[in-house]
């Protein structure tokens, strides 16, 4: 597992350019080979010391514990939902934590295929789309991070195997072997740490099977010419001690939206994917799990549609807006539009992991050591129309991360249980930016106006964690845990006009500038106190609170200026999170009912937040003052009848803004708030796509046919409340919609053959998932406004064939 790190057999500088190129290609490292040198080194002696400091706690704490088994990996079959939220394996029932699981089944039953889907089966779970997946996010409890700057982390992490992903845009990846996703709402800092404040969402891959041999696979196709092909097989390699497991995905779909232009579609879907694993259990309670995986997304993304237009907006070249769209249909079901530059977003990621298992003293020691390089290629048309306002607009970025994290963990039902450990996550990040184009000045022919900003950020972020859960009588206990984190990151930031061109890009891009070294370096110790009590077997109470952290960010968006420098505004201050949970699990009817029930009250204090001024179409980015949610989340799921189960999922989330000052949105006025210098305080406005209510309910069926053949139904239908997407504007507002898939499946009893019927969005409700202004369609009287529209907005129905060995 250390193998690279204590190869002593090769020159250093041959190690790290072996480690460069492990997983992606043709990526570069822009730092001089001796500082790559010393960073190294002091990764290090970081983790000697870390191992050394991992044996003094457990020799420190050997007196207290005693031997039991470390957590083997077994096929074990049973009723109880397993989950991971407190870095041990547990029933769900039995964690004090507000988490949802959703299973394979489920996935597949209502077709999530990612992150971005999450939303329709887990209430507490927002997507907002942009125009590339560097500027997407997901939100829990309404609380997110959506901003395209590279200095910003997400506040809602994303962790796979145990490896935090440390941008937003690398964790949109196809859910393809995926044994279940945990979805932890509110600060998960102490255990999760690194861009946690919100919550994280923890995906867990299948494992391969010590003892049986195994083959899945899966051919689907439906509307849009959605074709997806999944297949993952599981071999003994050796009886109980050595497994396998490869997978992979292949996935296409035609766009739903189509250019007028060229008549090609846009937005479409075309990915694929391989992962593989291999287990090796040496005996003595000792495990070693490696995993490797790489995926590819290249599609003609994300492109908005016009929703509504200032007709009167005019041209360098006399042309109005109303003239340029006159062949689409404006409105919220546009699907069409009529530009003349390129729309892409290609994307790779991939990366290896291994996971280190072994007993030291009784207690469970563990190793989880990784490394990830992601790269992306986007560019969009920014003006919308058939005119080169800015057809150039791209962003070249490569990421590369490095994660070592050591646990000891507690034998499981003794007085005292805790885990212990340490953390060091390291990146490198480098982006280059073009902006090219006219920038609605009338220049000759072959002119034109256009900047290059390069930038790059490089991260350090070490941390010691614990939580303690100490149970003074069978029926209490008393829960702390603490993080403390050291970080600094320093980051570079360089603009240039563009070779040719006759200045810089207006709005998009600026003067020449090239920032002193942006740098910040920061400390924070976070914690978590609670207790629970359980009254019987089958109830349980609980009551936590929780501050999380989420460190400083760096202002790196195109128009960063020396003003703003100089101001000191560049580096925002860390985001910090306060959550008071109160929750009951319960089973009853001879556990033929679960009820749980949670309360919270979250706040965030310098909240990083990415703002648009519409007029000057740039955007800002700056700490907003107050976050508040405070919201119930309810979760049923009943058994009334053999082979019937029924589920509900409620989310009531009531969240709002205090001390925000914004820009005012286009044509608001002193009457509808808009104060001095264009601004409006947005003090008491609901955060941005934050529906005040969110449930899903749904119930499956399976009937027996014959004596070698069953049927199974599925019915789920998911509500999400109205939402804005800009604070205050009633033109961004996304009106309540709710979803309905079914399925209907046949299978052989020992579910060897399957074959799908299935239907998505079956009433065919039209939702936007992201509405804002045009770019530079707007004026103090108003604005027109565009949206982005994904297949899930449309009625989609399919087959879908199965064969499992």
């Amino acid at each position: 597992m250390f193998a690279f790190i204590l190869d002593k057999a090769r020159p250093l500088e041959t190690r790290l350019s072996h480690l460069d190129n492990l997983v992606s290609r043709g990526g570069r490292s822009r730092r001089p080979a001796q500082e790559r040198i010393m960073t190294y080194t002091k990764t290090q002696l970081w983790l000697a010391g870390t191992a050394c400091a991992i044996v003094a706690m457990a020799q420190a704490s050997s007196a207290q514990a005693q031997s039991a088994a470390p957590p083997k990996i077994q096929d074990a079959a049973s009723g109880e939902i397993i989950v991971t939220a407190q870095k041990r394996e547990q029933s769900l029932q039995k964690v004090p934590v507000s988490v949802s699981v959703i299973g394979a089944t489920a996935l597949a039953a209502n077709r999530v295929a990612g992150i971005e889907q999450l939303a329709q089966i887990a209430p507490s779970v927002n997507f907002t789309n942009s125009a590339n997946t560097r500027g997407q996010g997901v939100s829990v409890r309404g609380i997110g991070t959506l901003n395209f700057s590279d200095g910003v982390e997400p506040s809602v992490s994303t962790v796979i195997d145990g490896v935090v992903i440390g941008r937003s845009a690398a964790s949109f990846f196809d859910f393809s072997d995926i044994s279940r996703v945990e979805v932890l709402r509110g600060p998960q800092g102490t255990l999760f740490g690194k861009n946690a404040s919100a919550g994280a969402i923890n995906l867990v891959t299948e494992k391969p099977s010590l003892t049986r041999n195994s083959l899945d696979g899966t051919i689907s196709y439906g509307t849009f010419n959605d074709f997806r092909l999944k297949g993952s097989a599981s071999m003994v390699l050796k009886d109980g001690s050595v497994a396998l497991r490869l997978s992979g995905f292949r996935s296409t779909a035609d766009g739903v939206i189509t250019n007028l232009y060229n008549g090609k579609n846009l937005n479409n879907i075309n990915t694929w994917g391989l992962r593989g694993k291999l287990l090796w259990d040496m005996g003595d309670n000792t495990s070693l799990y490696i995993i490797g995986d790489y995926s590819a997304n290249n599609r003609r993304c994300c492109v908005s549609t016009i929703r509504s237009i200032l007709p009167a907006t005019t041209y360098y070249n006399g042309q109005t807006r109303a003239q340029l769209t006159a062949n689409q249909q404006i409105g919220p079901l546009n699907r069409t539009v009529n530009i003349d530059g390129d729309a892409f977003g290609n994307q790779s990621a991939g990366g290896v992991s291994a996971e280190f298992n072994t007993e030291l003293l009784g207690q469970t020691l563990t190793s989880v050591t990784a490394y990830r390089a992601f790269k992306t290629y986007d560019n969009n048309d920014a003006d919308g129309v058939q005119v080169d306002v800015y057809n150039v607009n791209n962003a070249l970025q490569h990421q590369k991360q490095f994660t070592q994290e050591l646990r000891l963990t507690s034998p499981a039902k003794q007085k005292l249980e805790y885990v212990l450990g340490l953390f060091y996550f390291y990146q490198d990040l480098d982006t280059v930016t073009q902006v090219k184009g006219t920038g609605f000045t009338a220049l000759p022919a072959g002119q034109y106006l256009g900047n290059q900003v390069d930038r790059s950020i490089r991260n350090n972020n070490g941390a010691a964690f614990g939580q303690f859960t100490y149970h003074p009588t069978e029926e209490l206990s008393l829960i702390g845990g603490f993080r403390y984190t050291a970080e600094n990151a320093t980051a570079n930031f360089a603009r240039s006009v563009l070779a040719g061109a006759n200045g810089p890009a207006t709005g998009l891009g600026g003067p020449v500038y090239t920032s002193p070294a942006l740098h910040f370096s920061n400390k924070d110790f976070s914690y978590k106190l609670g207790a629970d009590y359980k009254f019987s077997r089958d109830v349980m109470a609980y009551i936590t609170y929780t501050r999380g952290y989420k460190g400083p960010a760096i202002n790196l968006l195109n128009n960063l200026t020396a003003s703003v420098v100089n101001a000191g505004q560049a580096i925002l201050k860390p985001e910090i999170a306060r959550n008071l949970e109160v929750g009951l699990r319960t089973q009853m009817l001879d556990r033929k009912l679960t009820l749980n029930v949670t309360g919270f009250h979250e706040t965030f204090t310098n909240f990083q937040a990415q703002t648009f001024n519409a007029v000057l179409s740039t955007f800002t980015l700056a700490n907003a003052g107050k976050l508040t949610a405070n919201g119930v989340e309810v979760e049923a799921i009943a058994h009334p009848a053999q082979g019937f189960n029924l589920s509900a999922n409620v989310a009531y989330t009531d969240t709002k803004v205090e001390g925000f000052v914004i820009a005012c949105y286009p044509g608001q006025t002193l009457a509808l708030g808009c104060g001095a210098n264009s601004t409006q305080d947005v003090t008491g406005q609901p955060l941005a796509n934050a529906p005040k209510w969110a449930y899903t309910v749904g119930g499956d069926y399976t009937h027996e046919i014959n004596g070698s053949l069953q049927a199974k139904g599925t019915l789920g239908y998911t509500y999400r409340s109205n939402v804005f997407f800009a604070y205050a504007d009633p033109n961004t507002v996304q009106k309540g919609y709710g979803l309905l898939n079914g399925s209907l499946t046949v299978e052989t009893k020992d579910k060897r053959y399957r074959l799908t019927l299935w239907g998505k969005n079956l009433t065919n409700q039209h939702f936007a998932t992201s509405i804002g202004t045009g770019f530079r369609d707007t004026s103090t009287t108003g604005a027109g406004y565009t949206q982005l529209l994904t297949s899930d907005a449309f009625r989609t129905i399919g087959v879908e064939a199965g064969v499992r060995f």
